[in-house]
């Protein structure tokens, strides 16, 4: 059995600064999915709201959509903390939802001209995510 344990973390081979750069990035990453979720949940209470304040042609659609996003969000709630934590199962959530992200930017950046800001908005957080986790990923196996 190794001597690198719970019991001995020290580790000569990593050295302070690699740490903390790794632990910033780790932060960062932290920070940027906690905006990201409150940015879906935001999304969640304007769905709401809009059933509430208009009349839907079909309130049980409108009901989903509203589902959806708050499930979205929950989850990207629980991906921050779990960030914040160092678990490594948020590498995968992080790609998977920076992926879906850029497919919705991309749809708005398409549609509506008064949308086209948000969609390069929600291309530029993606991109940035992405770089971050695959840095992450990257100094975690040196």
């Amino acid at each position: 059995m190794s001597e690198n344990s719970e019991q001995n973390p020290t580790n000569p081979g990593l050295n302070g600064h690699e740490h903390t750069r790794r632990s910033r990035l780790v932060a960062l990453l932290g920070v940027l999915v906690s905006i990201e979720a409150l940015l879906v949940a935001a999304g969640a209470l304007y769905f709401l709201s809009r059933i509430f304040l208009e009349t839907p042609e079909n309130l049980s659609g409108a009901f989903v959509i509203f589902a959806i996003t708050l499930i979205i969000a929950t989850g990207l709630i629980a991906t921050a903390i779990g960030t914040f934590k160092a678990k490594p199962w948020t590498r995968g959530a992080i790609v998977t939802w920076q992926i879906m992200q850029f497919v919705v930017a991309t749809s708005f950046i398409q549609g509506i001209q008064a949308w086209q800001p948000v969609g390069w908005l929600l291309i530029a957080l993606s991109i940035f995510s992405s770089v971050i986790v695959l840095k992450e990923i990257f100094q975690s196996r040196e």
